[in-house]
């Protein structure tokens, strides 16, 4: 009877149990492998033949034999110790070779924000440290604000020692400094006064106060600050004039502090600014000759010569010490129509003056940076030439410019502005508006100028009555002097002279307001300015600044009722 043929899902099954046995003895012989029975015993292997690829042939000699293989791991395994191991192995690990292509972890650039990190982290860590060094400073001294001086004994101005240093003073005795230390100052100076007060005597590079920052600092009632001056010179000069000078709100004491702050030096002014002091002609009698006492020689002033005219003087100074004097005449025949060769032929310049010494002097034998400094003269009977300074921006500003600052100084103090303090308050009143900003600004600078208050009535009342003025100017003028009436009796120093001052004025002024009502054309605007101008009447009738019948008589005058 033939066999029954299985169906195809019996052979699936079939085949699919057959695989499953299978996989169930070799997972069975896989973990015998970890056996420790089984791995002790020694396995033996079927040598297979060798086939040799130079020859092409197969080397069956001990094909079929059985061996047993042996390890040179174990082999050393038995010589080495545990320590040796592990030593070893560390080796081999560090003499392997990088993977190509990996980088080492550290050659990695890092990022720029691992940078930024770091760098706030170092700037951390020194202002920790400059607490720390802070905090032991104070309680070993006992000093807790920055406004103390400290005790100890320091070498007086320009490193010079002293017995009894000046409070406050803190220099450190380098020469190249032009910082100013400014002690006990009043809390009421401004900056802007320090830069009036300093300015006089050299340009100046900042102006700082400390302003106090703690309860314990204000309570003090005294603040600190600095000048630095451009140059060295200047800052001497107004050490020697100021120091622990009092007046008024200024500073009660400049303590001769030349500090070393880093911030000015030798360095702070070069010739590279694009000029050069040249020495221009001027007839000045400074001395009389002996055989001829009449005569008047010429002297040299510095002046301001441009850096591209400079080099070329510098660059035909140098072809005419080369190939000599033929050279220069035939530049001045080739150049004569040329504008940028006029220093030759203009024997009054500055330009012609400097170069004629400049050439003078490298054929004598003179550096390009060092020169004699003695007076001479090119030739016999000839006029006296003062040679420049050899670095002109460290000499400081002129003694003459000094004087006249002084003079006008002194001119304040007797109750008139300077010329500059003149100059800015036309400028004020020439643009100032109506706005209360504006006003108040100009307000505040005529009270901390009441030295010279009659001269500024007599500015304001020049101002409004100048019948070519818009009235909006016009207005805001006359707040303005309505604002100093109302502030006339602050603490300030001859600040209650407005009052009179300007009461002597007002009947002018008033006159100038009525001519200027009467020119405007718009009945609108005319009676606006009206209804305005009585306003500060009213209000200075409030503020009880000037009698009542005198007020009223104002008022007449500005409706025309009576002449004054």
């Amino acid at each position: 009877m033939a066999s029954r043929v299985k169906t195809k899902k019996e052979l699936e099954d079939e085949k699919k149990k057959t695989e499953q046995e299978a996989a169930a003895q070799a997972y069975v012989e896989f973990m015998a492998t970890f056996d420790e029975a089984s791995a002790s015993k020694d396995k033996v292997w079927v040598k297979a033949g060798t086939f040799d690829a130079g020859s092409r042939r197969e080397d069956s000699k001990d094909k079929g034999k059985l061996y047993k293989p042996t390890s040179k791991l174990a082999e050393l395994a038995e010589k080495f110790s545990s320590a040796e191991k592990a030593a070893q192995f560390k080796a081999n690990l560090a003499d392997r070779p990088d993977k190509p292509g990996k980088k080492k972890e550290k050659d990695k650039k890092k990022t720029n924000l691992e940078l930024f990190k770091e760098e706030l982290k170092m700037i951390q860590e020194e202002r920790a440290e400059r607490h720390r060094l802070k905090n032991i400073y104070q309680r070993d001294s006992g000093k807790s604000s920055r406004f103390e001086a400290p005790d100890v004994k320091i070498p007086g101005f320009m490193g010079m020692p002293t017995e009894e240093p000046n409070p406050g003073s803190f220099d450190a005795g380098d020469p190249c400094t032009t910082n100013l230390y400014l002690g006990n100052l009043s809390p009421k100076i401004t900056e802007q006064r320090l830069m009036e007060l300093f300015g006089r005597y050299g340009p100046l590079a900042s102006i700082k106060i400390m302003w106090p920052r703690t309860d314990n600092e204000k309570s003090r009632g005294r603040n600190c600050g600095f000048v630095a001056y451009m140059n060295r010179k200047d800052g001497e000069r107004a050490l020697s004039n100021l120091n622990d000078a009092e007046s008024g709100e200024q500073p009660n004491s400049p303590r001769g502090r030349e500090e070393d702050h880093g911030r000015a030096g030798s360095n702070c002014l070069s010739t590279t600014w694009g000029v050069i002091m040249a020495y221009a002609g001027r007839q000045d009698c400074l001395r009389r000759h002996a055989s001829s006492p009449k005569l008047c020689e010429r002297s040299y002033s510095p002046v301001l010569v441009g850096r591209a005219l400079l080099q070329l003087i510098h660059r035909t100074i140098e072809f005419v010490v080369r190939e000599g004097p033929m050279f220069e005449a035939m530049i001045m025949n080739r150049e004569i129509s040329n504008p940028c060769y006029r220093f030759l032929f203009e024997n009054q310049s500055p330009a012609h003056v400097y170069y004629r010494w400049k050439l003078f002097s490298i054929l004598q034998g003179d550096s390009t940076s060092r020169w004699n400094m003695k007076p001479f003269r090119m030739f016999e009977g000839g006029s006296i030439w003062k040679p420049p300074p050899v670095d002109p921006f460290l000499q400081g500003m002129p003694e003459e410019l000094v004087k006249e600052d002084e003079e006008e100084e002194e001119k304040n103090k007797r109750g008139s502005l300077s010329n500059a303090q003149r100059g800015r308050l036309e400028h004020m009143i020439r643009h100032l508006t109506p706005e209360r900003e504006n006003v108040g600004e100009a307000m505040v600078w005529c009270i901390e100028h009441a030295e010279a208050a009659e001269e500024i009535c007599q500015c304001l009342c020049e101002a409004l009555t100048n019948n070519s003025t818009p009235v909006t100017k016009k207005m805001a003028r006359l707040y303005l002097v309505s604002d100093i009436l109302h502030n006339c009796s602050v603490k300030v120093t001859n600040a209650s002279f407005y009052r009179k001052g300007l009461q002597s004025k007002l009947q002018e002024i008033f006159e100038g307001l009525h001519n200027a009502h009467n020119i405007i054309e718009s009945r609108l605007k005319a009676e606006q300015l009206k209804q305005r101008v009585l306003q500060c009447c009213r209000a200075w009738e409030d503020w009880a600044v000037y009698p009542p019948e005198f007020l009223i008589s104002l008022q007449n005058i500005f409706l025309g009722l009576v002449k004054r």
